[in-house]
């Protein structure tokens, strides 16, 4: 998922710091443009921008940066397929590109408040002068643009991509920051602690719901953001959903899950799957077809038997909806005047 939200939760520990982001990709790379990760000048490091190909001399790089305090672009050859270079003989077949910025107090605090735009499920786009290395701007849709920036904006469009972007004027990076998505699950039993787990370490923040304390609790999922106890009508009452979201019901109870996934046919929210047979479901819906915006039989299609493999088929369901784009929608596009 998206490495800001990881990034942010750290941005504050004391120790200078560098963000490393990367920019342009020429060909094939572990990770595309947008990609960031953090060094600690203590050498700790949070995330990864290559399956362990550069870091080590990104954080040599990280060094400099601190020392100079000024922001660098750094070009890899992930080409070669010797080790004779810090692509290590990857022969990956391409060029990355990466930016690497000292965090300032400025950047820290701008980068806090995108965070919170995101939590209130506002994307931001970021831009980055890479002529001028260390001017930088945040956009949100209704708010005023903050960061450190002069001259004139360029006219962007909303966009899940990332790169670089010229027109007429100078290069200029631009990066759509997207909220964190979530996965709320109806159902605590048994067979949802690795689905939860899997979810968790993927990068869902994830929520259980359940009306059996002796299952819905802490110990049983502690890598869940939230778990909420009540029966599905209270259940309602305390969520509220938007596009970001993700919904499993999974509950095993046949009368809740038929409330649930009712309730849930008028929410705007990315994904609603239901566990169980396809005839099940039908029932549920009290109908003999199943509407295009929900997932039955749920998950990716690999032949899973056990709560474990079901986790892996349903994370992997989650990640390429996730990922798909949507299509830019006529109210998410919108542009920033000179």
């Amino acid at each position: 998922m998206e490495d800001f939200h990881q990034i942010v939760e750290v941005i504050n520990h004391p120790g200078e710091k560098v963000l490393a982001t990367i920019i342009r990709v020429n060909g094939s790379a572990y990770k595309r443009e947008g990609s960031a990760m953090l060094f600690f000048a203590d050498g700790t490091q949070i995330g990864m921008l290559t399956a362990g190909c550069l870091e080590t001399d990104l954080a040599l790089k990280a060094k400099e940066v601190i020392e100079r305090q000024e922001a660098v672009i750094f070009q890899y050859d992930m080409s070669d397929e010797d080790d004779l270079s810090w692509g290590q003989g990857a022969g990956c077949n391409g060029t990355i590109d990466i930016l690497m910025e000292p965090i300032t107090e400025k950047l820290t605090e701008d980068l806090l408040l995108v965070e919170e735009l995101l939590q209130r499920h506002k994307p931001v786009i970021g831009l980055k002068k890479l002529d001028e290395l260390g001017e930088y701007v945040f956009i949100e849709e209704d708010g005023e643009p903050f960061g450190n920036w002069s001259g004139p904006l360029p006219i962007i469009e909303f966009t899940s991509k990332s790169g670089v972007i010229s027109h007429e004027g100078p290069a200029v990076f631009q990066h759509t920051y997207q909220p964190k998505p979530r996965l709320i699950v109806f159902g605590a039993g048994p067979d949802v602690k690795p689905l939860v787990s899997l979810a968790a370490e993927t990068g869902f923040s994830v929520v259980v719901c359940d009306w059996r304390p002796e299952f819905c609790q802490e110990k049983h999922f502690p890598k869940a953001k939230q778990i909420l106890i009540a029966f599905p009508k209270e259940l309602f009452k305390q969520l509220s959903f938007s596009p970001y979201d993700f919904v499993v019901v999974m509950s095993h109870h046949f009368k809740y899950d038929q409330d649930i996934v009712m309730k849930m046919l008028n929410k705007n929210i990315r994904y609603l799957g239901v566990l169980g047979p396809i005839e099940r479901t039908k029932r549920l819906l009290q109908s003999d077809r199943i509407p295009s915006g929900i997932y039955a039989p749920i998950g990716v299609g690999i032949g899973a038997k056990g709560p474990a493999e079901i986790a892996v088929s349903v994370v992997a369901e989650l990640v390429l909806v996730w990922r798909t784009p949507l299509h830019e929608r006529l109210e998410l596009l919108w542009t920033i005047p000179d």
